[in-house]
């Protein structure tokens, strides 16, 4: 596929895409689902917290260590689905991989008559999807604390060899903390279409990923991207933490076609916006992932930099404003970009 079209496949695809991506679920058998008070393994579920198209996630008690958890079971009508039930799994190996404060603690997983579980903390909160929805747009200095957090957080899971490949606020998870500048503290979820560096479990010619937020080169396919493809969503995300909306709307085959061959809108012409900020969020959704930052440390070192005070200082920014926040980000653009070495895989 040339990497200057986007096919008639994928916008065919787009057009038929679930809510959580492009694949398409075979047929499956009829499947009886869990019910709050129902035992699997040693957790009694309680009440049903969220529902998704892969999995539903219940509070649970943890009847040997007398404890409450979150657990995600794999929706029952994909129980027989072996590579969904292998990408259920291979969540629980990617999060696993992660030690950092800013991805959700995996405790336990393992398949029951019937289906499949993950185990994990259970946080108080809301999603970042739910105070967006709540607030409409954050405040500059809020929006950059949160992506700092997000990137420092994904930093650690490509370090460890794992690649996000569905960031979205649905998947960000924020806990109250008046010690941070924003109030909260991130949580990142639901590595459940990460792609390991061993490659076990990708699946060719496949295209998985929520539209508004995929990079263009993981809209034509999601076996070819690295680490600058989270770098990309991780743009978009902070891009309508700013705006109040993400940098392509439409329907899905619009949105696609936006991601490769849309002209790469600023913040600062909808929201207030510094001129650095405005520049990073511009470098971050560049449609060439080698003129984008080149590792999420960079992103995190660069948000956690920005001029103090004057984050949200201009509706607009003159062109020299721009050449200037171009200048003092120089790390973030390198003539030839390539992705930083990561470490073997874990056997």
């Amino acid at each position: 596929m040339s990497d200057d079209t986007v096919s008639d496949e994928v916008i065919g695809l787009a057009l038929d895409a679930g809510p959580t991506g492009f694949d398409h679920d075979g047929p499956t058998q009829a499947a009886f689902y869990p019910f709050p008070g129902e035992q699997i393994g040693r957790y009694i579920l309680g009440d049903k917290l969220a529902q998704g198209s892969f999995g539903l996630v219940f509070a649970a008690l943890d009847t040997e260590l007398d404890r409450q958890v979150a657990i995600k079971i794999l929706n029952p009508d994909h129980a027989h689905n072996t590579d969904v039930l292998g990408r259920f799994l291979q969540e629980a190996s990617a999060t696993a991989r992660i030690v950092h404060p800013g991805v959700v603690t995996m405790l336990d997983c393992g398949q029951y008559d019937g289906g499949a579980y993950i185990a994990m903390d259970l946080l108080d909160g809301c999603s970042l999807a739910a105070r967006l929805a709540e607030d409409g747009r954050l405040l500059p200095h809020d929006a950059v604390d949160i992506a700092c957090q997000i990137a420092s957080a994904l930093d650690a899971a490509h370090m460890a060899g794992v690649l996000h490949r569905d960031l979205k606020p649905d998947n960000i998870f924020l806990i109250p903390d008046p010690a941070m500048t924003s109030g909260v503290r991130v949580k990142i979820l639901d590595f459940g279409l990460a792609k390991l560096e061993t490659g076990r479990r990708t699946l060719m010619h496949s295209v998985f990923g929520t539209p508004r937020y995929m990079s263009p080169e993981q809209c034509r396919s999601s076996t070819s991207v690295d680490a600058r493809s989270d770098i990309y969503s991780l743009g978009c995300i902070l891009f309508e933490l700013i705006t109040g909306a993400p940098p392509f709307e439409g329907d899905l085959a619009a949105v696609v076609e936006a991601h490769h061959d849309g002209e790469i809108p600023r913040p600062s012409s909808f929201a207030f916006c510094s001129p650095h900020l405005d520049e990073l969020i511009v470098m971050m959704l560049a449609k060439d992932p080698a003129r984008r930052p080149v590792t999420m440390r960079d992103v995190e070192r660069a948000l956690a930099t920005l001029p103090a005070g004057r984050l949200g200082s201009s509706r607009t920014i003159t062109s020299e404003q721009a050449s200037t926040a171009r200048g003092i980000l120089p790390i973030m653009r390198p003539a030839i970009a390539t992705p930083r070495r990561l470490p073997p895989p874990v056997p």
